[in-house]
């Protein structure tokens, strides 16, 4: 029988990967492609493609078709690098991706919403597009990373850098924007040349592809740290052992205890140090009133966490990857063992037959 909490993480996962599919391929076709934004990496990449060749609908020379090819490539290193779930994972949303795409152009979608809303060439239109189109993008990479999985592309790129590099986080990031940039800045070069040496349009596409680049990573960032963001409390009371039981009780987070000295009266008190997360600050606030009323306690934002109670999937991507490595060392290990075991055996036996 098969387990129902099982298959409702499983149903949860896959829906997910779905949704972010449909979600970006909707915000680059309705919203970018459709105003010659691009936003860097593969989809930029992509996008460019499609807006100098796609001309007359022609859909095999659409986005959708040039991010299946370009990924390939990547796919096949996710196989023989990472994890087989990982992998399958980020494939099959780069091939939804690429299939949303093809049908929101086979249906023409973008031209049938334009129509709806009577949308206008001019700056205020392409500036909410812009915007738009980047939150919606911007959307993407921290809902395949809460399932442990990529979007691809210059994602998977941030990946490689960290494990050969040994850089961090901040790093990685930093560089896929540079190549974002770079993606964006021959973009422009490409519309330059492709539109007749038309400088304005150049800049137009550079432009505006810059702010939704930035919106992007603006809400990457926010959403991304959103999942280890956390506060933490400092607590001055005079009942500092009652405190921590009732936050380790009912908020199940671990408690520090601060010798600190009274800078007026002098005297040696406790302080209780905690972080939580920020949706448990309200029950935090009715625990230290009923422990002691009297009690002094402030609350400092902590950007990340890393640890355990705290979601961190940066972390337990490359986590999952060093447990993968270790498993298959120690299924050579047997196997190796095995056959040696076999082979001695093997060498009893033989000895056997010649003594006897």
């Amino acid at each position: 029988m098969i387990n129902k909490s099982r298959l409702k993480f499983e149903l949860k996962q896959w829906s997910t990967i779905v949704l972010a599919a449909f979600l970006s391929a909707f915000s680059m076709e309705v919203f970018l492609i459709s105003s010659e934004i691009v936003v860097g990496g593969v989809s930029g990449i992509a996008s460019i493609l499609d807006i100098l060749f796609a001309t007359d609908n022609k859909w095999y020379f659409s986005a959708g078709v040039w991010i299946l090819a370009i990924d390939i490539p990547i796919f096949i290193y996710c196989f023989v690098r990472y994890r087989r779930r990982f992998a399958l994972k980020t494939t099959i949303y780069v091939v939804l991706f690429s299939a949303f795409l093809l049908i929101l152009r086979i249906t023409n979608l973008a031209e049938i919403m334009h129509t709806a809303i009577n949308a206008q060439e001019d700056v205020n239109d392409k500036v909410m597009y812009a915007i738009i189109g980047g939150g919606l993008q911007g959307l993407c990479l921290p809902m395949m990373l809460s399932v442990n999985a990529s979007t691809g592309g210059s994602d998977v790129v941030g990946l490689i850098m960290q494990q050969r590099e040994k850089a961090n986080s901040s790093e990685s990031m930093r560089a896929i924007l540079i190549s974002n940039l770079i993606v964006v800045l021959c973009s422009a070069v490409a519309m330059f040349f492709f539109s007749n040496n038309n400088i304005d349009k150049a800049l137009e596409l550079a432009v505006y592809s810059v702010a939704a680049l930035f919106v992007q990573e603006i809400v990457q960032e926010t959403v991304f740290r959103g999942f280890s963001a956390a506060i933490e409390l400092e607590i001055t009371t005079d009942y500092p052992q009652e405190m921590a039981e009732e936050l380790k009780k009912n908020l199940k987070h671990g408690i520090s205890f601060v010798k600190i000295e009274g800078g007026y009266s002098h005297q040696i008190k406790t302080m209780v140090v905690c972080v939580i997360n920020k949706r448990q600050l309200t029950r935090a606030r009715r625990i230290i009133r009923q422990v002691d009323d009297k009690a002094f306690a402030y609350v400092e934002s902590v950007r990340e966490v890393i640890g355990k109670g705290f979601m961190n999937k940066e972390h337990e991507l490359q986590e999952e990857n060093v447990s993968q490595k270790k498993v298959q060392k120690l299924q050579k290990a047997q196997k190796a063992r095995q056959q040696q075991t076999v082979e001695t055996q093997n060498t009893v036996d033989n000895s056997t037959d010649k003594q006897s």
